[in-house]
């Protein structure tokens, strides 16, 4: 074969390749610039951090509620907050800093929400998560992802799409075709064996950058939430002396936010392990429940921190935990609704 023959023959070749890989590329929509995955209509995390922000900018007039937190805030489901249309930018791993540059980024690009429902996950109130905060250039810069064509001729969105089409993500969710969290009936039930917390020195002051988040969005009705952690992992919080801390941060966001709800509270929801993965992470119908409280449905999930005094917010815990472990039923009387979103 002539080299001219075989420089042809390899330039053919590679382009049906790059078009190929495209081609997929296109009609999973790892990175959500569209519709998402049409050929499964499962959708997967492989970097939220930028298919939230894409999501968004398909229309961003539409969207008149943010959901900001961490991956125990993605299972906060849009359709149960009708009639709100609620955009959920929470990503894994998401702390406050980042709630911040997402935000700012989000008003420069024309969001104007009338509710803001931010995840209030306890390790935001140490201040070495500070450390942590790494937003992609586009959003430091206030500017759009990459175009599509761009991201969709790398290999790591080729990647993705392979993975996606063979169902072989790593994480036990997905987003369903309404970019709605799913948590699979594979996802497993928690093992509480070994239960550890690192060490942390929680500053009841750190409030004051939910206070920073609020300002950017004036205008907003803001509902703060600590998403539900296993009774085994709130005892050793208490075991390892953070939970005065934690108590006095999470009632303090009462001061700077519109409603505050804890779930982390034991009940006969966090005192299971068939309905959680990993004791942080619960199962559809729990994140359902989640969801509707925020929109200010009765339920008796969830302790409404604000109006409650502190001394009354740490007893429900005190007995909570006793109750839990002396292998009692470990249901705080509590107020069961709040006011219901606007």
């Amino acid at each position: 074969m002539s080299m001219d023959r075989y420089l042809k023959h390899w330039a053919v070749a590679t382009a049906v390749l790059v078009l190929g890989a495209l081609a997929l590329n296109l009609l999973v929509d790892p990175l959500w610039y569209g519709r998402g995955n049409r050929l499964t209509g499962r959708n997967y995390e492989f970097n939220e951090r930028v298919s939230k922000a894409n999501l968004f900018l398909q229309d961003p007039a539409r969207y008149d509620c943010l959901i900001l937190g961490s991956s125990t805030s993605t299972i906060v489901r849009p359709s149960l907050l009708a009639p709100h249309r609620c955009l959920n930018l929470a990503f894994s791993a998401g702390v406050v800093g980042e709630f911040l540059a997402y935000a700012r980024w989000l008003r420069a690009h024309g969001a104007r929400p009338s509710l803001v429902i931010v995840g209030t996950d306890f390790v935001n109130f140490d201040p070495r998560v500070d450390a942590q905060v790494d937003v992609p250039d586009f959003v430091a810069r206030s500017e759009a992802p990459p175009p599509r064509w761009k991201s969709y001729l790398s290999l790591d969105a080729l990647l993705w799409s392979v993975l996606a089409v063979l169902d072989q993500s790593p994480y036990p969710k997905f987003y369903d075709e309404r970019f709605e969290v799913v948590i699979r009936p594979d996802a497993g039930t928690f093992d509480p064996e070994g239960v550890w917390l690192p060490p942390r020195v929680l500053d009841p002051a750190r409030v004051a950058r939910f206070g920073e988040l609020r300002g950017l969005f004036p205008e907003a009705r803001f509902i703060g939430w600590m998403p539900p952690l296993s009774a085994w992992h709130m005892a050793e919080l208490e075991r390892a002396g953070m939970l005065p801390d934690y108590l006095r941060g999470l009632h303090a966001l009462t001061s700077v936010l519109d409603e505050v709800y804890d779930f982390a509270v034991p009940s006969d929801v966090t005192t299971r392990t068939d309905n959680t993965y990993d004791g942080r992470h619960y199962g559809n119908d729990v994140n359902a429940r989640v969801t509707r409280r925020l929109a200010g449905h009765e339920d008796t999930f969830g302790v409404r921190v604000s109006g409650l005094p502190l001394e009354a917010y740490r007893v429900l815990y005190t007995e909570g935990l006793r109750g839990f472990q002396k292998g009692g039923q470990a249901t705080p009387s509590t107020p069961v609704s709040g006011p219901p979103v606007p």
